[in-house]
């Protein structure tokens, strides 16, 4: 929660006398910061709206909706820094949120069509994929000066970094193809064939497998990282669209926009158990810290659906802004 909340809350609890005490404000601002480190946000873009929505996941509310001009689309929060980055495809480039003070701190310009966005394990480097340039830009996190331009396959979208922060993954959508790239240099390592048109993707918690949600195949690529050898394709609903894994990964959760659902595959079998509704034209999906509940934002409804995994079933709705979109990892532990 904002400082301002729990200043308010003290007052009221406690009264003027003993608030005015410089310990005991002293006290009250170790407890705002301990609860701010323990806090988990949900950012969401509002694309047509240009703006983006943050949710308290505890309260499953939403706390305040800043601006964001350039149509907002991508998210890739970084824990590390206290921030989080939304792609602007409108113009490029990428725009700056500190997660703390829940405002707009940076604004960084782009080239073409920004869309994916991404960042490496121990938050250094931010990844930014041009969907007309067919690059990927690395930007350092700290003094946001680019350090690397990478060429990749046509349309890249979304991006996601291995675990022990030595890959970063692309789906290269035009191409029906993903490329691996070695991080400690930059050079792309392999590419290979996936389903057709592949956009979200996400990496187990071991690095051992890599899915893609192929949106004009309707299904999901599974992958492994040697030679990104393809394990199998899994049919799921309509416009696959993101992806993402929650119990431990023993569960992957497949948003499809046509048909207004979320499909359930068992990572074990590698099979569709199961398909959820949720809002109209589901895009963007992400799980929280819990690894139990699963957000999902849902483009034509302007919400966002929450999945509990183990039930599998929608245990809440939360009303946020038009054409909610929120591509990438968009929770912050």
């Amino acid at each position: 929660m904002p400082l301002l909340f729990w200043q308010r809350l003290f007052y009221r609890l406690f009264g003027e006398q003993m608030f005015n005490f410089p310990l005991f404000r002293l006290l009250v601002l170790f407890f705002v910061i301990f609860q701010a480190d323990a806090a988990e946000y949900a950012f969401i873009t509002n694309q047509l709206d240009n703006s983006v929505s943050i949710i308290d996941v505890e309260s499953q509310t939403v706390l305040k909706t800043i601006t964001v001009v350039g149509k907002p689309a991508g998210v890739a929060v970084n824990p590390k820094q206290h921030q989080a980055y939304i792609s602007t495809p409108e113009g490029g480039g990428f725009t700056v949120i500190d997660a703390q003070k829940f405002q707009v701190s940076n604004k960084i310009q782009g080239r073409g069509a920004s869309l994916g966005i991404a960042v490496d394990v121990p938050g250094e480097r931010i990844f930014l994929a041009d969907w007309y340039e067919n690059t990927v830009d690395v930007y350092s996190a700290e003094t946001f000066q680019k350090i690397q331009t990478i060429h990749v396959g046509r349309s890249p979208s979304g991006m996601a970094v291995s675990p022990d922060n030595k890959w970063l993954y692309v789906a290269n959508r035009m191409d029906d193809s993903l490329s691996q790239i070695d991080l400690s240099n930059y050079h792309l390592r392999n590419t290979t064939k996936t389903g057709l048109h592949p956009f979200g993707i996400v990496v187990s918690s071991d690095g051992s497998k890599i899915y893609t949600a192929n949106v004009e195949s309707d299904d999901v690529t599974v992958l492994q990282p040697n030679h990104l050898k393809r394990i199998k394709h899994i049919a799921v609903g309509a416009r696959p669209y993101a992806v993402a894994l929650a119990l431990k990964d023993k569960r992957l959760f497949v948003t499809n926009q046509d048909d207004s659902t979320v499909s359930v595959i068992d990572t074990d079998t590698l099979a569709e158990i199961k398909q959820i509704e949720v809002g109209e034209k589901p895009e963007g999906i992400s799980t929280a810290a819990n690894d139990r509940y699963v957000y999902v934002a849902n483009w034509m409804d302007g919400t966002v659906s929450v999945i509990d995994a183990e039930q599998l079933k929608v245990i809440n709705t939360i009303t946020v802004g038009e054409g909610s979109r929120a591509f990438g990892k968009f929770v912050m532990p």
